[in-house]
């Protein structure tokens, strides 16, 4: 319990806190320094930024030159005690485009016990690219009312074991009750992939709710919009982060791809 405002914030739930307001809302490399080790890691999708001072930290003050009032929404919060994921916004005005732009993201996190050793994370980048070329500006969806009390609950194998098998059948990408990247703003546009095969890179459960991290693999068939017809046909990854619930029977949530990414992959390996 946190002894100042004496609520039932479990300790990973504290540091989250401060990573979310403290630091990335507030641009605070201090903040950084005091909630992540020297060795942090991020990984998104086939990137990986080692180092929290000479890799991590230039590339997220490059995104801060870049979106000088970024800002820092926290929709959702779910902790196991050792394991912790974030459903999010991001969001402000590019310098480079003049353009106002908020992306969705989905993060999991590892810590030591005391600071922040990996996060494994999506955005919504090609979202983001769809605006600052022109597209109206999508809302920010509505803050948590307090995502962060109440979020402890203890790890199930049986809800792991269940999220595993869908992801691993591919019943993701064909699901009604899962919403991808910027689906309620944008309508559904999500990649199809036939020949489908997916690798679950990571996975943990709170409770009913589960969060991921996986690669899909397979031949892109359409569904990002007419420009990339020409990509029809080949093979390639899409990396996916995810956060759902099983408490309704069906697996619900939100899933963001690294479409922007795949689709440069796809027209790279043609």
């Amino acid at each position: 319990m946190d002894s100042i405002t004496g609520s039932r914030i479990p300790a990973l739930g504290l540091l989250l806190r401060d990573y979310a307001y403290a630091y990335t809302a507030s641009h605070d490399f201090d903040v950084c320094d005091r909630l992540m080790v020297k060795d942090y890691v991020l990984r998104m999708g086939e990137f990986e930024i080692r180092g929290r001072d000479d890799a991590y930290k230039p590339a997220t003050e490059k995104q801060y030159r870049q979106y000088p009032g970024l800002g820092f929404t926290v929709h959702d919060f779910m902790t196991s005690g050792n394991r912790a994921a974030l459903r999010f916004s991001e969001h402000g005005k590019s310098l480079l485009t003049g353009k106002n732009t908020s992306w969705r993201g989905v993060s999991l996190y590892r810590w030591d016990g005391e600071r922040l050793t990996e996060c494994r994370v999506e955005q919504d980048y090609f979202s983001r690219r769809r605006q600052s070329e022109g597209a109206a500006s999508h809302p920010v969806p509505a803050p948590g009312t307090d995502p962060w009390t109440d979020s402890l609950a203890a790890e199930s194998e049986p809800v792991e074991s269940s999220v595993r098998r869908w992801l691993e059948h591919g019943e993701l990408f064909a699901s009604d009750t899962v919403e991808f990247d910027d689906e309620s703003e944008a309508g559904h546009e999500r990649a199809r992939l036939e020949a489908l095969s997916v690798d679950v890179l990571d996975l943990f459960s709170c409770g009913e709710r589960a969060a991921f991290h996986i690669r899909a693999d397979g031949v892109y068939a359409g569904g990002l919009g007419d420009e990339f017809d020409s990509l029809i046909g080949t093979p390639g990854s899409l990396y996916a982060s995810g956060y759902v619930s099983t408490s309704s029977g069906a697996i619900t949530g939100h899933v963001v791809t690294d479409r922007l990414s795949y689709t440069r992959r796809l027209a790279g390996a043609r």
